[in-house]
């Protein structure tokens, strides 16, 4: 008999800690998964903003900004870099551009990045 108590007592407690182990990864992957959509967030909002800035409707930072007090978007940064060339396809003239913006979020120790890119196009006159 007491070996069956102990053997019901070892399997209760192998379970107890694997549940335990399941809530703590189950939690922290909640946590990369909320930080990895603000990080998405913030670098859509950079693309937003160079986009504007580059076709008239202008924007205040257009490769660069920490936000601090925007609500859901705070401990975030997006970075972009923008890139144009010239391209001349017979009488007409292009210019083209590559926007790649970083988004970062972090919580505490962890540091979540997302990247956007986004090609556009428009003919000079």
């Amino acid at each position: 008999m007491l070996i069956i108590a102990l053997f019901v007592i070892i399997v209760l407690a192998l379970l107890g800690l694997t549940m335990t182990r399941l809530l703590s990864s189950t939690s922290e992957t909640i946590i990369y998964e909320v930080l990895g959509q603000r990080a998405l967030n913030a670098a859509r909002s950079g693309i937003e903003c160079a986009l504007a800035d580059e076709f008239g409707a202008g924007c205040g930072d257009p490769t660069f900004k920490e936000f601090s007090s925007v609500v859901g978007l705070e401990d975030c940064s997006y970075q972009v870099v923008p890139v144009s060339k010239s391209i001349e396809d017979g009488a007409k003239t292009f210019t083209y551009w590559t926007y790649s913006s970083t988004g970062q979020c972090s919580a505490g120790k962890i540091n979540v990045t997302r990247f956007v890119y986004v090609d556009a196009m428009l003919e000079v006159e």
